[in-house]
Formats: C-alpha cells, structure tokens, sequence
C-alpha cells in the first residue's frame, strides 16, 4: 500500500513508538535465521483495538527487482490455532507490490515447516511455532529453505526501519522533478488518487509531484491551509487502500470502485452531498481515531465504515 509521506511531527511520534514496542515487545517475535539474504527491519506493526495482532520483520528491499526479498509476520500467542489460508498473506502483499504480479493460478504444498502457497514466484508460507502463527512471504528465495527463529533484540530493526526511510526520502529529493499533464482543482486530486485504485496508473518517479499538487490544489479549491489539504489528501488515500483490502467489490474489474472515488472526490474535495455519506462519516471517525497511533474503538468504527459501504452498494444495486 502506497502512501503520502507523514508530516514530521507524527513521523517522529510514531518512531518512538516503535522503539518504546521494540524495547518492551508484547509478545516473542519471529526473524528469518537461514537463508541469509540482508540485515532485517521492521516492515509493519499491526494493531487491533489498541492490541499488537502482527508484526512483520522484512529482508531486503522489495523495490530491487530480481533481488531476494522475504518478511516474517508473527502473530500472538494463540494465533496458530486460527486457521488462515496463506493465499490472503500472498494476495496482500501482491496488492502492496512487494511481490510481483503473476497470471498464474495458486498452487499449493504441503512442506516440513508448514503449508506453502505460490502464485509465479511469490510465495508464502504459514507455519506455527511455539503456538504462535508465523507466515513468511517472499520471492528469489527457496521456501524449502526457510528457517525462522526468535528475535532477541528487536530495536535494531526499528533503527534499520528509520535508516531506510530516510535513504528512501532523500533518493526522493534528488530526482529531477517530473512533468505533469495538465490538471487543475480537484481533476488533480483525482489524478492522484486514481494511482491507487487497482488497475489505475502508476504513479512511478511523479509520486511526490503528484502529491503535491494534489495537496495545493485542494487547498485552493477549499480555501483552506495546505495542512488540512493535506490531511484530507492523506485521509482519501488510505480510505481508498482500505477499500481495497476490506471491500471485496472494490477489486472487481466491473464493481462500482470508478463510483466510489467519484463519490469520495465529491464529498471531501467538492463538499457536495453523496449517496455514500453514511461511508464518508464513519470514515472521519475512524480516520480521527487513528491520528492517535492507538485507539480501543478503531477496529469497531472500520467495521461501521465497511458495512455503510456495503449497504451503499446495496443501494445502488435497486
């Protein structure tokens, strides 16, 4: 999942939280110890109702074509009774493009270590250790191969997180700017957004230009500062990228998405009435509730969001 750069004051604040997680884990957390394929980093934290569920340590850098990539995700004590079909860990990360895209259909193995599933070259396998469910993604790297153990330190990987965020954002400052096609108002922002829907363009070196413009145009637009432009900006992105992971009509080739975004675009960058404001509202509560890194009611209030939006598509559909 692609998405605007913080501003430096959350980033900050959600790098110490790292660390305070990282020195004091909730629960044992898995690395890869063989194959040997790079330093590991923190890739992702996931959160439920203000509860640690997922964390993955990534090997590599996914973004090097042809070059070994692999990350472990360790789920909490309990979680390896839970039975989840490694397909939906490969999908996402495919959806995320850390794996590459294949036309081939899923074939699946039954290895040592656990259950395999492979789609082209990505792969991903689901194991339980110690009661606790380990799944390990990757591509250029036998799973056959894979061996997964404790971690003991985990801020090391935190720091190395912070390291390769900062290389990636000063690579982003050194490149030439691109140029644009021509778009003003909120055909900008659309233009943006649209780089995240499935299918839609990539966005490629014109990321952050796109963004930019995107955040300026939407201030001009509403009259208001380019903080809260980019705070709405930001908002839309990340209520497309759950619409992806959450709603299942949202990837559909023929589902009502191109709808949906209008609908979004509308109501945030135009302030006009849409069908979908039950949506809309119950993703402001959530997106508040998430500015604040951890909050109890978040995983209720994405829930709300998804059913409003199924019920809008129920609508539409009379």
């Amino acid at each position: 999942m692609k998405r605007m750069p913080p501003d430096p004051d959350r980033l900050a604040q959600y790098q110490q939280l790292m660390r305070e997680l990282a020195t004091n884990p909730p629960y044992p957390v898995y690395g890869l110890t063989r194959p040997t394929v790079a330093l590991g980093h923190l890739a992702r934290w996931e959160s439920e109702n203000g509860v640690p569920v997922a964390v993955q340590l990534a090997y590599g850098d996914w973004r090097e074509a042809g070059e070994p990539f692999v990350g472990v995700t360790t789920g909490p004590p309990g979680s390896a009774e839970q039975r989840v079909d490694p397909l939906l860990a490969l999908r996402r990360e495919i959806r995320n493009e850390k794996l590459p895209r294949s036309p081939s259909a899923p074939v699946r193995a039954q290895l040592p270590q656990g259950e395999l599933c492979r789609v082209g070259e990505a792969w991903a396998l689901r194991m339980a250790v110690a009661g606790q469910a380990v799944t390990v993604i990757g591509r250029g790297v036998a799973p056959e191969d894979v061996e997964v153990g404790p971690v003991d330190a985990l801020l090391p990987y935190v720091e190395r997180r912070n390291e390769l965020f900062e290389r990636i954002t000063t690579e982003r400052r050194v490149r030439p700017e691109p140029v644009l096609a021509p778009a003003s108002g909120v055909a900008a922002v659309r233009a943006f957004l649209e780089t995240f829907v499935p299918g839609g363009p990539d966005a490629g070196t014109a990321y952050r230009a796109l963004s930019r413009r995107a955040v300026t145009e939407l201030a001009a637009v509403l009259g208001c500062g380019s903080e809260r432009a980019e705070y709405l900006v930001y908002s839309m992105v990340n209520q497309i990228s759950q619409l992806r992971s959450q709603v299942p009509w949202f990837t559909e080739r023929d589902g009502p998405r191109a709808a949906a975004v209008e609908e979004l675009v509308r109501y945030i960058g135009l302030r006009q009435p849409v069908d979908s404001e039950a949506a809309q509202a119950c993703w402001e509560r959530y997106w508040a509730a998430q500015q604040t890194l951890a909050d109890s009611h978040a995983q209720d209030l994405l829930e709300a969001w998804v059913s409003a939006w199924v019920a809008w598509d129920v609508e539409r559909g009379r």
